[in-house]
């Protein structure tokens, strides 16, 4: 929390100093070889291993500078992902910010806000080769603030359904389509769970790590309003989904599977980002998860007033409000994120799903998912199509990961107590509400 603190007091700072840089309009002609810099931390925003993280920047600063002889693209290496906030909070105070840096989903609103993103909406309307509905929309609106565009989507992880199809077939148990609901979900969860040995404890689960966050996305909700300054849990359609998660917890007689569970093959299904996903397939020959050679992903199911979709995170790429390369940061952020061969690579070196329509649905991407996941991929490229055109977009903020934390504690706790779970539900919103309040205090 404190660490937080000193990096929004670090960025309020940056802010007001860029907003005066930018009251005084001046262009400094610039001899030789242009130096264009670039930020971004070591790794991926799912935290899952990646070896290849600097594969594409690297391929695509080569290109870039093919393209462009007089400019020198460069970026410091190392920067961890917890501590990248700080590095550019640092560099905007010291004046070096990078011309285009990557930006993440907790940090988006801040800098927008604050002056340290730029505006991109200029450059989009004078670049008509750039069609923002090439985009996933949820992906594209992800770099919106207040009605204007101040970043591009580089790189999405949506969350999907792990299913172990072997338990479900052990249990005479049809593998769900992608149109499944929560009745169906409850329904299968209810009849997996169970004591197989007879030892009196439930030793055979139905879902792993299913939370209230799952079923509130899929229930067509959000967790907080668009500012982050309420949270909506008492919303009827969020409250239903609370409740929903709340039976689903209760299906187990309150004794929690593991993760140990999970890999044993002993639950039937388990939500994880399709980053998750693409990492366990790696490891589907590892004697203790030889079932994941026989498993399946699919959307999380719908609740009543949602649809088949789940919490979607975007990676999102800027540029430097003062930068003086304006020109070029604009054209090195587009070969970064509207680059179909780019973007292609994201699969091929990264583990997450390009936010371009055309190359995630493509021939390119199935059989580079062919050679690393082994499914039917034609079903897989649809699925995840349909996912993406109906991406939820994370709700991030600066505190989020705290005050989310904190919200789930309470909920747990909610759902091991008996009593008024209204009247509950309504007190932590107050509680919530005011820790949102004190956060932008």
């Amino acid at each position: 929390m404190k660490r937080m603190t000193k990096v929004w007091g670090m960025l309020c700072l940056a802010g007001l100093l860029i907003s005066l840089y930018l009251g005084v309009s001046f262009l400094v002609p610039k001899q030789g070889k242009i130096i264009l810099t670039f930020g971004m931390f070591s790794g991926n925003q799912s935290d899952v291993p990646n070896d290849d993280c600097y594969k594409i920047i690297d391929e695509t600063i080569k290109e870039f500078e093919k393209e462009y002889p007089n400019v020198k693209v460069k970026y410091t290496s190392g920067i961890l992902k917890e501590d990248y906030s700080e590095w550019l909070s640092n560099q905007a105070l010291n004046g070096a910010l990078p011309d285009v840096f990557m930006v993440l989903p907790e940090d988006f609103t801040t800098f927008a806000s604050i002056g340290i993103l730029k505006n991109l909406e200029t450059m989009l309307k004078a670049d008509a080769s750039l069609k923002k509905d090439a985009f996933y929309q949820g992906c594209y609106d992800a770099g919106t603030y207040k009605g204007n565009q101040y970043a591009l989507p580089y790189e999405s992880v949506p969350s999907l359904m792990l299913v172990n199809e072997t338990l479900l077939e052990k249990n005479n148990i049809s593998l769900p389509d992608n149109r499944w609901t929560w009745n169906d979900f409850y329904n299968i969860c209810k009849k997996i769970t169970k004591d197989t040995n007879g030892d009196g404890k439930t030793d055979q689960f139905g879902v792993y790590d299913y939370s209230w966050i799952d079923a509130i996305y899929s229930n067509g909700g959000g967790i907080f309003n668009g500012s982050g300054t309420s949270c909506n849990i008492t919303n009827p359609s969020v409250e239903d989904a609370i409740l929903f998660a709340r039976n689903i917890y209760q299906l187990s007689g309150r004794q929690s599977p593991t993760s140990e569970d999970f890999d044993k093959g002993n639950i039937a299904f388990r939500p994880v980002t399709f980053s998750e996903f693409r990492t366990y397939k790696a490891r589907r020959f590892h004697p203790h998860l030889l079932f994941f050679s026989h498993s399946h992903c699919i959307p999380l199911p719908e609740g009543p007033d949602g649809k088949n979709l789940s919490e979607t995170e975007t990676m999102l790429m800027g540029i430097n409000a003062r930068s003086e390369h304006g020109g070029l940061a604009w054209n090195f952020l587009k070969k970064l994120t509207y680059d179909e061969e780019v973007q292609q690579k994201i699969f091929q070196y990264s583990k997450g799903i390009s936010p371009l329509k055309k190359v995630t649905d493509s021939e390119k991407t199935e059989e580079i998912l062919k050679n690393s996941i082994g499914d039917d991929t034609t079903v897989q490229v649809s699925m995840l199509n349909q996912i993406m055109e109906s991406a939820a977009r994370k709700e991030k903020f600066q505190q989020y990961d705290t005050v989310i934390d904190y919200m789930d504690g309470e909920i747990l706790r909610l759902f091991q107590e008996e009593g008024d779970f209204d009247m509950n539900l309504l007190h932590l919103k107050k509680k919530i509400d005011r820790m949102l309040k004190e956060n932008l205090e």
